[in-house]
């Protein structure tokens, strides 16, 4: 089993976590006779829910051992007779507030959005925010991308954020906006605060023009969903994407994922075959920089991004990183519906507790499972020989770089005097984060989806000045700002193109 990496991570608050989830859902799990949640469920068979999660966190989640425990949940639910779905994830997520846990998620399967009636009561399209304001992400209606939303259904953008907040905990532990999570989960946290609308009068700027648009979602012909503009731009749109800039003697490379990709990387040898044809053609055209860029990148397989990196180092690395893991059991089985986003199977959680048996330590150390040496743990990582030799590597990330996109750069950093970080720090940890093997189970009385990670992940070494718990930092920091979105420039890139043309 690879040590696969995938979902939402960070340092804010497990709140924000927990229901950012909910909008990057990309599968569906339904089971035959479910009953109608529509009226809300009973608050015994709440209660009984939030008593599974609760118990799988305490089992499972090497991080959130030592705050939860193995006392009994407490009884958040004894106050009505029924409890709604929303109300549920309210009252969970106030309770987990300030909980520190990463790739988390807690969110609403496709069944159950059409069984609560969701499809037509939701914000229907992606917004950008940038410094607490929202910016229209998508081409939809007379709205273009870059506008700047101003106001919803008459409350202020900063009144409804600050409503979020006190809903589900999206703002960092130093008072800032964790923007990039906002945008991603913005429908369903908006109806976690404010409820079910179908009817939206936006006011919005376009220039120095204000306009007063009208969405009604449940009279809509088309679908009112539509994607960001922000990621159909070519770079981003396939795992790895490289284009050349002569005059600069520059080659930029976006890799988008660490995940297997079908037949383009579903390898080690995959990954070495694409990264020796890009050296061998940056060799051809006599380049001098790289630019890595992998700011929608969202982590995957750690080995592969261990291999990726060797091509980028100049020194060897000997990475001594460590895992650790609460149990080797799978707890709640009997509710698991996927491992790593993949529909799960008998065979396939049989093999995931064969990998935990195998892999961690078979006694606990001060509670944990310790690492035996796995595949993507002590690792010697030595520069590639037939490697280009650039003579300066920028690295560029964001909020949105998670997981193995965050051990590249640490690898690469560590490894090459030469290469610099820019942009801004990313949505993961820089000392490592809680992943490898992520689990999504289903509750039964609510048939929400609960994803969690099984295993926490040490990074060592570190990249000097590494703060715990913080993401990575740039070198250099360029944060993105609202004129470059709304004219529709890339900050970051331009920063280092103009970095090159100073040279």
């Amino acid at each position: 089993m690879h040590a696969v990496v995938r979902g939402v991570s960070g340092s804010t608050r497990t709140a924000a976590r927990l229901l950012a989830f909910a909008a990057s859902l990309a599968f569906v799990y339904a089971t035959p006779g479910d009953s109608d949640r529509s009226r809300g469920i009973s608050a015994q068979a709440a209660q009984s829910d939030f008593r599974i999660m609760n118990k799988i966190f305490a089992e499972a989640h090497a991080t959130a051992f030592r705050h939860i425990g193995t006392a009994e949940a407490p009884v958040l639910f004894d106050d009505k007779k029924h409890i709604s779905i929303r109300e549920f994830v309210l009252r969970v997520l106030a309770h987990y507030r300030g909980l520190h846990v990463d790739h988390t998620g807690l969110g609403f399967s496709p069944e159950l959005i059409e069984e609560l009636g969701l499809k037509s009561a939701l914000f229907p399209f992606p917004l950008k925010f940038i410094g607490g304001r929202a910016f229209v992400d998508c081409e939809y209606l007379e709205l273009r991308p870059g506008a700047e939303l101003l106001q919803v259904n008459g409350q202020p953008i900063a009144q409804i954020l600050e409503r979020l907040d006190a809903a589900a905990g999206l703002k960092d532990e130093a008072g800032r906006w964790n923007d990039y999570r906002i945008g991603e989960g913005f429908s369903f946290v908006y109806f976690m605060a404010n409820g079910p609308v179908a009817e939206w009068k936006l006011q919005v700027k376009s220039g120095n023009k204000l306009k007063e648009i009208l969405v009604n979602t449940e009279t809509a012909e088309v679908s009112p969903f539509v994607p960001r503009k922000s990621t159909l731009r070519p770079q981003h749109g396939q795992p790895l994407f490289t284009m050349y800039n002569p005059s600069l003697k520059a080659a930029y490379l976006a890799i988008n994922t660490f995940m297997p990709t079908g037949n383009q990387l579903d390898s080690i040898e995959s990954w070495h075959n694409h990264l020796n044809l890009l050296h061998q053609e940056s060799r051809a055209k006599g380049v001098e920089n790289l630019i890595i860029d992998l700011r929608t990148n969202r982590g995957g397989v750690m080995l592969f991004s261990a291999a990726a990196a060797t091509w980028f180092i100049t020194k060897p690395v000997a990475d001594r990183s460590r895992s650790s893991a609460r149990s080797r059991i799978l707890p709640y089985k009997q509710y698991a519906q996927a491992v790593n986003g993949m529909a799960s199977t008998e065979a396939m959680l049989r093999d995931t507790e064969k990998h935990l048996q195998k892999s961690f330590a078979d006694k606990m150390t001060d509670g944990y499972f310790e690492t035996r040496s796995t595949e993507a743990r002590f690792l010697e990582l030595t520069p590639v020989q037939q490697a280009h030799a650039f003579k300066k590597v920028y690295i560029l990330t964001g909020p949105a770089t998670y997981s193995a996109a965050v051990n590249f750069a640490r690898l690469v950093r560590l490894g090459n005097s030469n290469a610099v970080i820019v942009g801004e720090e990313t949505g993961s940890p820089g000392d490592g984060h809680s992943a490898e093997i992520l689990l999504t189970y289903k509750l039964p009385a609510s048939g929400l989806l609960f994803e969690i990670p099984l295993v926490r992940v040490a990074f060592a070494p570190v990249v000097a000045g590494q703060k715990p718990a913080r993401g990575l930092m740039p070198d250099i920091v360029i944060a993105e700002n609202a004129a470059d979105f709304v004219s529709g420039k890339d900050t970051a890139l331009l920063a280092v193109s103009d970095l090159l043309e100073k040279k």
